[in-house]
């Protein structure tokens, strides 16, 4: 058999992942005695190094042919993340005992997210449940978003955060993937419309009216974000929404809109709000003020400039620069194991993002397949957001690297995201192996813009 359709050993897909992590924490650990000590921290990371494992196992039960790429890599991104954060807390002139807590942490999100990667894709069984309702999806999703300004927690200058009992989650975090499932329903439900021109008289113009009242939810969206300096996440959901639509309407003058608008909204959100003015300035000048403004990118760029091709002194980026564990969790991993190790970080993301889209192209149901796309340039679109600020090619988001920087809420809500998708993949012929992805290559796909059958396939 051709290695190409071959489907990956189940070795190489589960095993890797928790070999990886406990490797990238046993080194560090052995180089400090009294780390062994810390029993509680190496409970958390055994149970997140077998989570990967013991999900792969589950899903070969409740989602047979599902595609073992897709959590294999997300098992690796997570492993690179967690023996990275672990190992944040050797670094010198830092508080080690600051960054074990957050190792601790981030390790049971990781297992919990594994958790909830498993009960995403039995989830997915229940999605037309969704299509139904997708205002009402629309609507929790602004409701949780607005909870927190009555009563959110503020770190960092944003109340973004809700405080329930013991446990502090991120309510916008939950809000992207429910806005992205909303898109998905309005675009598949209005999928004759789009796909006809806009007429007047002899014209044929752009769909643009059949859009107006999408475009007015996400405004709704995006403005309560940006009332909470969520910039981030505004800016996410705002572009993620803008991928979905581009990539199911055929009209290039409906594509042009849409990227006006977008680029108007970013014009307005520089002009309008000063926490947004300062990231920029900071982003092109880091220099100007580089004590405040552009303090971050500054230390970042000496970081990565330390790692160089193999790596620099050990965690050397943690001791410099701040948010290291969220913001720029791939400055540490460039600054202490190289710039190839952050480039196969990058490649390893991209890999789950095609892995993502494949699951939307195999499938026959088109609004799995608009759900599976709209998720994934939900995750396309964060991660280029974040490497992109990272490497100072885009002005600083405050997004988590998906899957890789700390952060309870994106891990869970990120994995949660992926077994839908992993459940959407299950379904499509030839399950989650590459040689049915290419034993139905020749076959229709599903096309947005055909009028022609219910489902908005061409007819076989």
């Amino acid at each position: 058999m051709n290695l190409v359709t071959r489907r990956p050993p189940f070795a190489l897909t589960a095993l890797l992942p928790s070999v990886t992590m406990v490797i990238g924490i046993a080194i560090p650990a052995a180089s400090s005695p009294a780390a062994a000590r810390n029993s509680a921290l190496f409970v958390a990371l055994a149970l997140a190094a077998a989570s990967p494992l013991l999900a792969a196992l589950v899903l070969s039960i409740v989602a047979p042919g599902h595609d073992a790429v897709v959590v294999g890599v997300a098992g690796m991104l997570v492993a690179i993340g967690a023996a990275t954060v672990y190992g944040l807390s050797f670094a010198p002139g830092t508080d080690g005992d600051f960054y074990a807590a957050i190792a601790m942490r981030h390790a049971m999100f990781a297992a919990i997210g594994f958790l909830a990667l498993v009960v995403g894709a039995i989830a997915e069984k229940s999605l037309d449940r969704a299509r139904r309702y997708p205002f009402t999806v629309l609507t929790v999703a602004i409701f949780l978003t607005l909870t927190t300004v009555l009563v959110g927690a503020t770190v960092n200058g944003a109340r973004l955060w809700l405080d329930v009992g013991p446990v502090r989650f991120q309510p916008s975090e939950i809000a992207r993937v429910l806005i992205a499932l909303f898109v998905a329903v309005f675009l598949y439900e209005r999928r004759h419309l789009l796909a006809a021109p806009w007429r007047v008289r002899s014209q044929d113009l752009p769909p643009a009216p059949y859009l107006l009242p999408l475009a007015a939810a996400l405004l709704i969206a995006v403005g309560v974000l940006l009332f909470q300096n969520d910039l981030g996440m505004a800016a996410l959901v705002a572009l993620s929404a803008v991928a979905a639509v581009v990539s199911v309407v055929r009209s290039s003058a409906a594509v042009a809109i849409a990227a006006t608008a977008l680029l108007v909204a970013l014009a307005g959100s520089y002009v309008t709000v000063p926490r947004v003015r300062d990231r920029v300035v900071g982003w092109l000048d880091p220099w100007q003020d580089p004590v405040i403004r552009g303090y971050q990118f500054v230390q970042a760029e000496f970081s990565l400039a330390a790692g160089s091709l193999g790596g620099g002194e050990p965690w050397t980026a943690a001791g410099i620069v701040p948010e290291v564990h969220t913001d720029l969790i791939l400055i540490a991993i460039a600054s202490r194991f190289g710039l190839p190790v952050a480039a196969a970080v990058l490649a390893l993301a991209a890999t789950l993002v095609c892995r993502c889209m494949l699951a939307g192209l195999r499938t026959r149901d088109g609004f799995r397949a608009l759900t599976a796309v709209s998720l994934a340039a939900l995750l396309a679109i964060q991660i280029v957001l974040i490497a992109g600020g990272s490497l100072r090619v885009l002005p600083l988001t405050g997004l988590t690297f998906p899957l890789v920087s700390y952060g309870g809420t994106s891990m869970i809500v990120t994995q949660f995201a992926l077994g839908i998708i992993v459940g959407i993949g299950a379904r499509a012929p030839g399950g989650g192996s590459t040689r049915g992805a290419l034993e139905h290559e020749a076959k229709p796909r599903f096309v947005m813009a055909s009028p022609w059958t219910a489902e908005g396939r061409n007819p076989s």
